[in-house]
């Protein structure tokens, strides 16, 4: 791995009007998982250890959503963990997992536009992609602990270096990676200080107004191609098949089912198929 690939805290955070997400930048050669560590900071500093970022090169156990491996070669992706600890009295409904799942897909869709020639299109619940190809992922954890405080683990990982022969035949459906996608040669520092300043500055003033997730509702609509689309989803193993209509940043996926129906699918019990 060359110095222009590899990955540190000063490279990753410096210079940076850091708020609150990169206030501490922790980066490992591996770990079990980004998101496991992120928790155990809470359980070692407490309040203290709000707007910790944890950077992994490799991960022996990573996981997305519903229990599923992420596996990726040695420093061919960014994974990343961003912890968030707050009060649990000062959580309100605007700020569900719903719509902090929205508000990062939009930033990390802006992150990677922004660093990099790949147009990356947000896919409900929590993926990017590049047309039919699955480029990141997004996961989000929240743990209760003592003296009311709740930490939220907003992990996310993008495929940058892999080229084809790395993924596994059997994923379900196609990947890719910028290296791929992009003309231009991929710089994961770079894109890594892109993620992490568009978090904090979406994530900075833990911003709980309904206003405030209309905007994001508007900027998601105009990084998917959700809209329209006729899609298969599962809600406790029941499947249901429609068309797209909207999201709403609270209850979730609304779909237009074949039956005639309308129904809000929330992204913590549904899987996409």
């Amino acid at each position: 791995m060359t110095d222009f690939h590899r990955l540190t805290a000063d490279a990753i955070s410096g210079g940076l009007p850091i708020h609150r997400i990169g206030r501490r930048v922790l980066v490992f050669d591996e770990l079990d998982s980004t998101n496991t560590h992120a928790l155990e900071q809470l359980r070692q500093s407490g309040r203290e250890a709000d707007g910790t970022v944890v950077f992994a090169e490799h991960q022996s156990a990573g996981r997305g959503r519903l229990g599923r491996k992420w596996q990726s070669p040695r420093g061919a992706s960014l994974l990343m963990t961003a912890l968030l600890v707050d009060d649990r009295a000062r959580q309100t409904a605007p700020r569900s997992a719903s719509s902090l799942a929205l508000l990062v897909a939009v930033a990390v869709a802006e992150a990677i536009r922004a660093s990099t020639d790949v147009e990356a299109v947000i896919r409900w619940p929590n993926d990017l992609y590049v047309e039919d190809r699955k480029l990141a992922g997004i996961l989000i954890e929240t743990r209760d602990w003592t003296n009311g405080l709740l930490a939220t683990a907003i992990g996310v990982g993008v495929n940058c270096l892999q080229q084809r022969a790395h993924f596994p035949p059997d994923l379900g459906r196609p990947a890719t990676s910028l290296d791929i996608e992009s003309a231009k040669p991929v710089d994961r520092v770079g894109v890594a200080r892109a993620i992490l300043s568009r978090l904090d500055c979406q994530l900075s003033a833990n911003d709980s107004r309904l206003d405030a997730n209309a905007d994001v509702h508007e900027k998601w609509k105009q990084l998917s191609n959700d809209i329209g689309q006729r899609v298969t989803l599962v809600e406790s193993g029941i499947e249901y098949t429609g068309r797209i209509l909207d999201l709403d940043p609270l209850d979730g996926l609304l779909l237009q089912l074949d039956t005639g129906a309308r129904k809000a699918f929330h992204p913590n019990t549904t899987t996409r198929l």
